[in-house]
Formats: structure tokens, sequence, C-alpha cells
């Protein structure tokens, strides 16, 4: 019994296809944040080594979908059950990916250049800019009032009186300039004598580095002050003065931050249009291997779909060539589980039941035997009966008469005994078919041996054998020899007073997994009515004067025990044609 499995997970394919998604979004991540890292034009040629390598997987993606489409095209070429179907299910996959696939690209390239547009917008490198301005122009403002306040002649005279009060001095000096944070004054060896203000600014200078009427920047963690020295004597002492103004925190770390964005958003402001091409790209090189993932996968998911119903279509056809042992094994449990086990139930009633009918038409076929060999039987005994009947009346009556009527009753005595001995040899032939021991045939060959025999004996025939060419097949060649025997000579005798044209053909016939050699014998003779036409093949029937009706019975059975049919097709007054299919003996050719 053969058996085929269907449904079954293909797990490694499974397996597979998840490996590549996973090892397609750690490329994705690497790929885009490589190429986004650094969009400089010498950055992006560097990059170019990197997109070739990330363009293989892409490609492995594409080739793998090329060969399945071709190993599909042939499949459909080759009209593989199943072919067709999976071809429609694949043009349905791709269609639902693009459906999705495609807006999501509108709406995520249209999402990006409006983002960009909003972020390259002219407003925002405005506002960047006038932040930066606004930093220098506070800088230069502080520094200039620093340095204008050093050289005023309010400031000179409150040197003047400092050394004497320095506290009241500081005070006078924090209301006319509160942005004043410190004040340092030095003596003339750099020693400090008086400190008013933020105790922190004080280690960001001294006053011996410092040059006098110049503006003076001094940075220390997130601290920064301006300070300006002023030199004066005091009772004939020469001091340094040092007044410092403390920027706002991190005022320069938040200055170099904004620097470094003016610049950044120059550089993507200078590459706008490159910037937009590497963001298609990145999009196409996320987007394009899913879609190709999906169609890829697509592929195995018809494969699976496909597969109980490519093999309920092969169980199919062989049911229909006669194997009824076919049945489909499977594991799942789903819809085309119950349709499989629904077929391998009908399969195994339609067994069931072709095996009764056949039963039943052996018991029906021997029964209609029995009678037709009863009657056959019954013909030949009566004038046997009739016979002994008169030679025994004759016996009693005259014996003397008897030489008379003796010859003409045995001769037709021994004549019904010789019909009646054919007729049941022949039946015997019938009943007890040797078992065909086929082998490979030249058909041409073996009918260039036969055909002579014909050709002498009946020199008003033409038999034709130009139609056979080139062909094989597998029988027993003495019980092919006597269909043919029986065919030609019915043939033969069907055609006008024993003239006329045999045409023998053979073909190669290739039907699915079927081949077959199809041989025709066709006569120009009488043909058959229709009636005749329908009982052509019953045991003992027969239209020939002392013909049996076991002739073309026998044939058809010998064609059947080749797992071959013969069939005919014939019209009254045109001729009469047989068609029989037997194995081929070519079943390892090819043919394109």
């Amino acid at each position: 019994m053969i058996k085929r499995k269907a449904g079954q997970p293909v797990l490694a394919e499974v397996i597979s296809i998840l490996l590549l998604y996973i090892a397609l979004i750690i490329m994705i991540l690497i790929f885009a944040g490589r190429l986004l890292s650094d969009i400089s034009a010498e950055a992006s040629l560097e990059r170019l080594k990197f997109l070739g390598f990330s363009l293989v997987l892409p490609l492995f993606l594409i080739a793998s979908i090329v060969i399945n489409i071709i190993r599909l095209v042939k499949q459909k070429r080759n009209k593989t059950p199943g072919a067709s179907f999976k071809a429609k299910l694949l043009v349905f996959f791709t269609f639902l990916s693009l459906l999705s696939a495609v807006p999501q690209g509108i709406l995520s390239l249209s999402f990006i250049n409006t983002a960009m547009n909003s972020w390259l917008s002219s407003g925002t490198g405005e506002a960047l800019e006038n932040g930066l301005e606004f930093a220098l122009d506070y800088n230069k403002h502080v520094s200039s009032e620093l340095k204008s306040f050093s050289k005023s002649r309010i400031y000179e005279n409150i040197l003047t009186e400092m050394m004497d009060s320095p506290d009241r001095m500081w005070t006078t000096i924090q209301s006319i300039h509160p942005m004043i944070s410190t004040l340092e004054i030095y003596g003339s060896e750099g020693d400090l004598i008086v400190k008013k203000g933020d105790e922190s600014l004080s280690s960001l200078g001294v006053s011996m580095s410092l040059s006098e009427g110049v503006v003076s920047r001094y940075t220390q963690k997130d601290r920064t002050a301006l300070k300006i020295q002023r030199d004066f004597t005091n009772n004939g002492r020469k001091y340094s003065a040092v007044i410092s103004t403390a920027l706002p925190e991190n005022f320069d770390a938040k200055a170099s931050n904004i620097t470094r964005i003016i610049q950044l958003y120059s550089r993507f402001e200078f590459f706008y249009n490159k910037l937009f091409v590497v963001l298609i790209l990145v999009f196409v090189y996320f987007s394009l291997p899913i879609l190709l993932l999906s169609i890829l996968t697509s592929f195995l998911l018809s494969d699976e779909i496909i597969k109980p119903i490519v093999h309920l279509e092969e169980a199919i056809n062989r049911v229909i060539e006669g194997d009824f042992s076919y049945r489909i094994l499977t594991k799942q449990k789903d819809d085309l589980a119950n349709l499989v086990n629904s077929f391998n139930k009908m399969v195994s009633e339609l067994d069931q039941s072709r095996q009764n009918l056949v039963q039943n038409e052996k018991v029906s076929a021997w029964q209609e035997i029995a009678q037709r060999m009863a009657h056959e039987i019954k013909n030949p005994l009566t004038p046997i009966k009739l016979s002994a009947q008169r030679i025994l009346k004759k016996f009693h009556d005259s014996p003397e008469s008897l030489e008379k009527i003796l010859p003409a009753s045995t001769d037709a005595i021994i004549n019904e005994v010789e019909n009646l001995t054919k007729l049941i040899e022949q039946f015997r032939d019938f009943a007890k078919m040797p078992v065909p021991n086929p082998s490979k045939i030249d058909l041409r060959e073996y009918l260039d041996q036969i055909i002579p025999l014909y050709l002498s004996s009946f020199s008003g025939v033409d038999i034709d054998i130009s139609g056979v060419n080139d062909v094989s097949l597998m029988a027993d060649p003495d019980l092919l020899k006597s269909v043919f025997s029986n065919l030609l000579s019915n043939a033969i005798e069907s055609l006008k007073d024993g003239k006329g044209k045999i045409v023998i053909q053979a073909d190669e016939i290739v039907k699915g997994n079927s081949r077959y050699c199809r041989i025709q014998i066709q006569d120009n003779g009488t043909g058959m009515k229709p009636e005749i036409r329908k009982k052509i093949f019953n045991p003992y029937f027969t239209t020939k004067k002392g013909g049996t009706g076991l002739g073309l019975p026998i044939i058809e059975r010998i064609i059947s025990e080749h797992n071959g049919r013969i069939w005919l097709e014939s019209e009254e007054g045109t001729g009469t044609t047989f068609f029989m299919d037997l194995p081929s003996g070519n079943k390892d050719k090819e043919y394109v």
C-alpha cells in the first residue's frame, strides 16, 4: 500500500526565515547607525564600503525569490499538480504585502520630508544664530561695562578712599555697578590686601598676570569671570585693584554647545538633499528586504497550504487509474486534515464497493457463460441424439437397411463431436487464460514478422504499417500474436470479395503520469450495425456461421490482463477500427 504524508510542518525552513528576519533587523540597525552618524562627504564615501556589504542580504533574498519563481514556471509548464493554485496564492500574498508596504512607504517618506523641512526651516536656523549672537553681545556688553567703569572718575575716587574704609567703598561700588561681583586689592608684591564679594572668584586669576586696562577672561570648572586691573597710588604706595564680573553659570559651555549645534545645523542644511537621499536609502533598505522576506515566506506558506491539496489530486489520479490502495497520512488536526480523512474513508468504501461489484460481475458473468455454454453444448447434442436414435430404429426395424444410413449418421455424430470438442477447447482457453509474461517489444519489428504470412495468403489484401515507427510496448509475444491474428482475420473476412486495405497505426500517448501505446487496426470492409457493436465482446455472441463467439472476448481478456483496454468504432458500409491501449515500453523516455 502506497501512503503519502500531507501537511507536515517544515520546521527547518521556518527557523531559517526567522533567523533571516533577525539578521535583517540587526543589519538595518547597523546600517542606519553608521550611515546617519556622519553625513559629511568624506564620511559618506567611507560608508560606501559598508553599503556594499549590507546589500548581500537583499541580493540573497532576491536570488532566492528568482529561483523559486523559475521553479514555479517550470512546474506550470510541466502541469505539476497544484502549480496554478500556488501561483495564485503567491500573487495574492504579494498583493497583500504591497498593499501594506506602498501606503506605509508613502507615509514614511512624506513624514521624513515634513520633519526635515520643519527641522531645517529658516526659523530654526535664525533662532540658533540669534541665541549665539545674544551670548556674544552679552559677553561684549559685560566686558564694555567693566572697562568703562574701570576707567571712570568715580572708580578712581573710590580707590583713593578704599584703603581707609574698604567696606564702605565696596558698598558704594555695589550700589553704582551691581554687575561687579568682586573687588581685590593687591600690594606691589602681589599680596592680597582687600577681598570683597564672591569668594569663589578669587582663585580665577592673580593680579600679577593681568595687564592694566585689559579685560581678561578666566574659567574654572563651571564658573567664568571677566576681570580688569587698574593700578593706583595711595599714600605713596602702589596698589593694583581688580574688579570681576561673573558670567552666568555654565555660560561658556552653553555658548560652545550653541556654536556646535549651529555648525551641525549648517552642515545638515548644506547636505540637505544628500541627507534626504540617505534617509530614503535607509527606509528602502529596511522595507525592501522585509517585502522580499514576506514574498519568500509566501512561497513557504503556499507550499504548506497546497501540499494536502496536491496530495489529494495525486491520490484522485491514482484512484482514477485504478489504484484503490492509495492513502494519505496527516498528523494535523484542521479542516484539510478532515478532508484528507474523508477522502481516505471514501476510497476505502469505493474499494470495498468495487470488490463487491467485481465479485457480483464475476458471478453474473459466469452464470451467463454457463447458460450460453449449456445452450451451445445442447446444439450439437441434438443431432447426435437424433442420429443415434435413427441408427437404433433401423437396427430394430430393418437391419438389412442399416448399411444405407450408417455412414451418414456416423458422419453427423463425428462432426458434431468435433464441434463440441472445439467449443470446449475454446472455453478452456477463455476460462483458464495463461498468466502474461510481458517483455519489451518493438512493434514495427514484430509486425514485420507476422504481416508477410497474411500477405502471402490473401493476395487481394493490402496491409499498411507505415504509421508504426519507434513505438515499443510491454506485452507477452505469444498472447499478442493471438490478438493480432484474430483481429486481422476478422478484418480480412469483413472485406468485400476478399479485397481491400487494412491500416495499422501506433502512437506513444503521454497523459499525466501515464504513458501507453495506442494501436489502431482499421479496415474498409462492410462495417457493423449499432446493435452488433454493443454485443461484439459478449461471450458466445457471433455473426459467423460456425463461429464460437469467444474470439473477441478472449482478446479483450488478454488486453485486460496486460492492464490495457480495447474498443472499436464502426460504421456500416465504411469499415471498422479497433483501438488497443497497452503499456508502453518507453517508461524511461523523456518527453518535452
